[in-house]
C-alpha cells in the first residue's frame, strides 16, 4: 500500500509542469517533443531549486529549426494579449524581446512568460529563439533580475 502511494504521488509531481501553463497556447508546446530534438534544448526545474528563486515552475525552451522558431512567436503572441503587464521590443515587425505578465493561476501564484528572438540580435545574432514559462511568487522586477542574469 506504502508503495502505491509513492507512485501515485511521483506521477502527480511528474505532471505539475504541463499543468502549470494549461490554459495557454504555449502549453502545446511543452508536450516532450523537443527533448529529443538535436535542434532544441528543454528544461524544467522545480521543485527546491526553484523555490530558491520563488518560483515553483521554471520551464524553458530554445529551439534553432525555423518553422518551429515562427510556430512558437506565434503562440507566444496569442498569449501575450491576454497578459495583464507585458513590454514588447519589435525588430523587422517580429517580436524580438517579450516579457509578459500573465494573470494569476489558479493557486493565485504569478504566471510570466519571456521570450526571445536571437535571430534579430544586433550584435552577435544567433539563430535561436528562447521561450521561457514562469510561475510562483516572484514579483516582475524579481524575475527581470533573474533573466539579466
Amino acid at each position: 500500500m506504502k508503495r502505491i502511494s509513492i507512485i501515485i504521488a511521483v506521477m502527480a509531481l511528474a505532471t505539475l509542469p504541463a499543468l502549470a501553463q494549461s490554459g495557454l497556447h504555449i502549453n502545446s508546446l511543452f508536450d516532450g517533443r523537443y527533448k529529443k530534438n538535436p535542434y532544441a534544448a528543454e528544461y524544467i526545474v522545480t521543485g527546491p531549486a526553484a523555490l530558491d528563486i520563488d518560483l515553483e515552475i521554471y520551464h524553458s525552451l530554445k529551439v534553432t529549426q525555423k518553422e518551429q522558431q515562427e510556430l512558437i512567436e506565434s503562440l507566444v503572441n496569442k498569449d501575450g494579449a491576454t497578459a495583464i503587464d507585458k513590454e514588447v521590443q519589435l525588430r523587422n515587425g517580429k517580436i524580438y524581446y517579450g516579457f509578459y505578465v500573465l494573470p494569476p493561476s489558479k493557486k493565485k501564484l504569478n504566471r510570466y512568460i519571456f521570450f526571445l528572438n536571437q535571430n534579430l540580435a544586433k550584435k552577435s545574432p544567433k539563430n535561436m529563439v528562447t521561450l521561457i514559462y514562469m510561475e510562483g511568487k516572484a514579483t516582475p522586477s524579481q524575475i527581470k533580475h533573474l533573466i539579466r542574469k
